[in-house]
């Protein structure tokens, strides 16, 4: 009787009845996880295994199962505390629980929930080996949970799979959720007959009851007992990327890959994964074979799987042995273009090069996860230059990584690369631009200031020395020291402390003779809030000789942390037709021509011939027109006229979307009607007559984002109907509503009625329909939108992001202005609520979609009147405001433009 009474208070407690001392614990430990606590337990813990049973039903709002966490101690007179955090439940589904904890053989009737823990006292514990088993079951649910379920309405087949990152672990099962704190996992999972399971290893055993199907007495189903799979123990990994995913899956192996690499994509997508099966296996087994070699280490776990899911809420994820990958991102749901082609590539190299930058060495606290994201994209592009030369990696990695951290970095909302992060409930801040695209753009320029081989030395010294522990970037610093023999505590701080970048320009002249008398680079902090980096830099003389070709001379130069550098081997050469600070683009920073280059290359772009030089100039004209010192207009002039002479279509993709959002944006609605139409004629000619396929999909995408005239929503819905076709081009389902996503954002009285009549039999079709409809201009629309935004628990995160975009319209900014501020005010509950980057772009969308000095003063008010704002999304919305800002600036400094297009 005892006994019965003690497990019913046991019941009590962990249902989160708290009571006397059970208060009293709650103050004492902070709820998420602190870094004390975890520093104590880092300190005093080691040989961590989880042995984890769980089970899987279809269709169970819970994951239910056993656990047993081994470790040893020293500190056997501290109370052990697990995480075990319980995320809050709509009315009537099922809660997260715990019971049954025995604790070396003892029922541990005195365990507490105390702020997202569990608390054991120390009477429990031994130094040495301690044994805790209990029960649990955490939710399933199909957003909003560290377990998601997605269901296929095409063939009603269901999957589940586990994301963890950052500290998601401890809603699924207790653990120590910390990325310091590496344990072995063994997972065993109970799941119906037929489906896959996927996991960090592989299958030890699996027990396969004899199953003779039964029929039941309606004749409608069969039925098998659900089969029960052990799988291997792990190497040492963190709790975040521990992960498994379970479903009738389609499994395709690679029977060239050394690494027991295999497939796993949903049944629906068989068809579609096999014909994009070669190349994503060939892109998979030489990247590894790469990193192996470039890092002098083997693959480091003993086989990597790749699994696609649908609706994949990142890009990928790069848990130890089993990458999740974005299912869009690999199977592409339009014909791809080198764009696409590209980006499927550095996902799969970033996911990959994670298994050593990551997963075998891992920051020692998430303050640190440049140290990985920012390797894991460096990385990537240093596997496109060996893999996939014919794109020109570097010129790429310019386009697609620089211009986002600069985005960033200008803003007041900037932080520095290294965050200090006290508590893991704060670990999403980290997540952004600055440790996916600045710190890779520092590893770059730190590549050139160290030089390759003592940069590569340095690496290689730095994965054997942390090998399936854990690292801190001064560890890295200290390589790079040993490795180049060079002092490097200023260099580090000023580019992982400070936050911020330089804004770079050359002052230069020439005397009468016309030969240089002064060259000096001068840089300041685009903050102004003090300070200089130390660079190596790669300067351009640039010469008109007359002829077709232009002869250049490069000075490499060494910026300390002064803020002007005079650069004496210039002195007495030759007067240059222009200047360019950043040749090859090793540095990082604002690089803005002189007025008298940017005099002349604004008439002479066509004359330079090296394709990556022409990208960068393309880039700082672009970055004078953001800083109001190039009108818009003239940006778009200067595309009309040079786009169709590129042939390079990653290049001609950039240019046209600066050109959209100059269009969109930046013009005023005068400026816009005047050059609407030859600019459509432009883009619709590439479209229809450049050289490849590629371009040619290039430019319909553009065109659609800046079809304004009623001839140019004409043949978008001629292309629609198939009365137009784009040669080379399959019009696939995603095409058809991205056409119908732009009608509906410029009001065409038709989209309506096309959008009714677009099919929407397949999950993807759903998404997308919902997305177009985003785009109604109706306020009625925006209104019943945005309330499903926050109140409908049963929208998929996925649904809200896709359709964020087409709700924010430039072009309907009237209509959602109204609920800027409800969004502002939304932001503490959407942080807690929702996956890492959500939060980005629901400001992105919402501060984004806007232009005018209205909704510029509603931001400003929300800043100063929610002083109690946590920091981190002060930031973010400081950040999301800049563009706001500059959009004002730029539209009232240039509402007056000169173009040739003026009537």
């Amino acid at each position: 009787m005892l006994r019965v009474l003690l497990v019913m208070l046991l019941g009590a407690l962990m249902c989160g009845q708290l009571r006397g001392n059970e208060q009293k614990l709650a103050a004492d430990i902070e709820a998420g996880v602190p870094r004390e606590l975890a520093r104590f337990r880092n300190a005093h813990y080691r040989d961590v295994r989880y042995a984890l049973d769980v089970g899987i039903a279809p269709g169970a709002e819970l994951l239910t199962g056993t656990l047993e966490l081994r470790f040893t101690t020293d500190a056997e007179k501290n109370d052990l505390v697990l995480d075990w955090r319980v995320v809050k439940r709509p009315a009537g589904q099922a809660e997260a629980r715990v019971s049954d904890i025995v604790v070396n053989n003892r029922v541990a009737n005195d365990a507490r929930f105390v702020n997202e823990h569990i608390r054991i006292p120390h009477t429990s514990l031994v130094k040495g080996e301690n044994v805790v088993r209990m029960r649990f079951a955490s939710p399933i649910s199909a957003s909003g949970s560290a377990v998601t379920r997605y269901r296929d309405r095409e063939d009603g087949r269901e999957y589940i799979y586990t994301l963890f990152v950052p500290s998601d672990a401890s809603t699924a099962f207790p653990c120590f959720d910390q990325p310091d704190l590496k344990a072995r996992f063994t997972l065993t999972v109970t799941a119906p007959s037929g489906w896959r399971i996927v996991t960090n290893t592989g299958v030890a055993e699996m027990l396969i009851t004899q199953c003779d199907p039964v029929t039941d007495a309606s004749a409608t189903s069969t039925y098998c007992p659900p089969v029960r799979t052990k799988f291997h123990e792990t190497e040492p990994i963190s709790t975040y990327v521990f992960a498994f995913a379970a479903g009738e899956f389609e499994v395709f192996d690679d029977k060239e890959s050394p690494h027991q690499t295999r497939l796993f994509v949903r049944k629906s997508k068989a068809e579609r994964a096999r014909k994009e099966l070669a190349e994503v296996f060939r892109l998979n087994r030489e990247a590894l074979q790469f990193f192996a070699g470039y890092f002098d280490y083997k693959f480091p776990f003993p086989k990597y799987d790749l699994v696609v899911i649908p609706e994949f809420a990142y890009g990928g994820m790069e848990h130890a042995g089993a990458t999740f990958l974005r299912e869009e991102a690999i199977l592409f749901p339009t014909d791809p273009t080198a764009n696409d082609l590209i980006a499927r590539a550095e996902l799969m190299f970033h996911e990959a090069a994670h298994q050593w930058f990551g997963d075998l060495v891992t920051m020692r606290w998430f303050d640190d996860l440049w140290l990985k994201e920012g390797f894991a994209t460096f990385m990537a592009y240093k596997a496109v230059e060996a893999l996939l030369p014919q794109y020109g990696a570097w010129k790429v990695f310019h386009q697609r990584t620089k211009p986002l951290a600069y985005l960033t970095d200008v803003t007041k909302g900037t932080t520095p690369i290294f965050q200090v992060i006290p508590n893991l409930s704060a670990a999403k801040s980290a997540y952004g631009n600055i440790v996916y695209r600045k710190a890779p753009s520092l590893l770059r320029q730190a590549e050139f200031y160290l030089g390759a081989d003592k940069f590569q030395e340095a690496v290689r010294s730095f994965v054997k020395g942390h090998a399936y522990a854990n690292a801190e970037w001064g560890d890295l610093v200290r390589a790079f020291e040993r490795s180049s023999g060079m002092k490097l505590d200023v260099w580090a701080d000023a580019w992982v402390k400070r936050r911020g970048m330089p804004d770079v320009r050359v002052n230069w002249s020439a005397d009468g003779r016309g030969l240089i008398n002064r060259f000096i680079v001068a840089q300041r902090d685009v903050l102004d809030e003090g300070g200089a980096w130390p660079m190596r830099l790669k300067i351009l003389l640039a010469y008109n000789t007359g002829g077709e070709a232009m002869r250049t001379e490069t000075l490499t130069v060494r910026l300390d942390e002064a803020g002007e550098t005079q650069v004496r081997e210039a002195i007495g050469k030759r007067r240059p037709a222009f200047v360019f600070a950043n040749y090859e683009d090793y540095g990082y920073g604002r690089f803005l021509l002189d007025d008298e280059s940017r005099a002349y290359v604004l008439k002479n772009l066509g004359a330079v011939k090296d394709d990556f030089l022409r990208a960068l100039l393309w880039g700082s004209l672009w970055e004078s027109v953001r800083e109001a010192e190039l009108a818009p207009v003239k940006y778009l002039e200067l595309a009309m006229e040079h786009t169709p002479r590129e042939r390079d279509e990653i290049a001609v993709a950039g240019i046209l979307a600066r050109s959209s959002t100059a269009f969109n944006r930046y013009l005023s609605d005068a400026e816009r009607r005047k050059i609407a139409a030859p600019l459509e004629r432009i883009i619709f000619d590439g479209m229809m007559n450049a050289e490849t396929s590629g371009l040619r999909i290039t430019y319909f995408r553009a065109f659609q984002a800046i079809a304004t005239t009623e001839e140019a929503r004409g043949n978008l819905k001629r292309i629609l109907a198939g009365a137009l076709q784009v040669s080379g081009m399959t019009l696939r389902e995603r095409d058809r509503f991205d056409i119908i996503t732009a009608l509906m954002s410029r009001g065409d009285p038709e989209a309506q009625k096309l959008l009714a009549a677009q099919k929407t039999d397949t999950d993807d079709a759903r998404r997308y329909a919902y997305a177009a409809n985003a785009a109604s201009a109706s306020a009625e629309t925006k209104r019943r939108y945005f309330d499903a935004y926050l109140n409908d628990k049963e929208l998929a995160e996925s649904w809200i992001e896709s359709s964020l975009t087409p709700f924010n319209s430039p072009l309907q900014s009237s209509l959602t202005l109204p609920h800027l501020e409800l969004a502002l005010r939304a932001l503490p509950a959407l942080k807690r609520t929702r996956k890492i980057f959500f939060i980005n772009n629901w400001l992105g969308a919402f501060i984004g979609g806007q232009c005018g000095a209205e909704a510029l003063d509603t931001v400003q008010k929300f800043l100063r009147r929610e002083a109690s704002l946590d920091r981190d999304l002060r930031l973010k919305v400081l950040e999301a405001t800049d563009g706001l800002e500059r959009c004002v600036r730029i539209k009232e400094k240039f509402k007056v433009q000169g173009s040739k297009f003026n009537e």
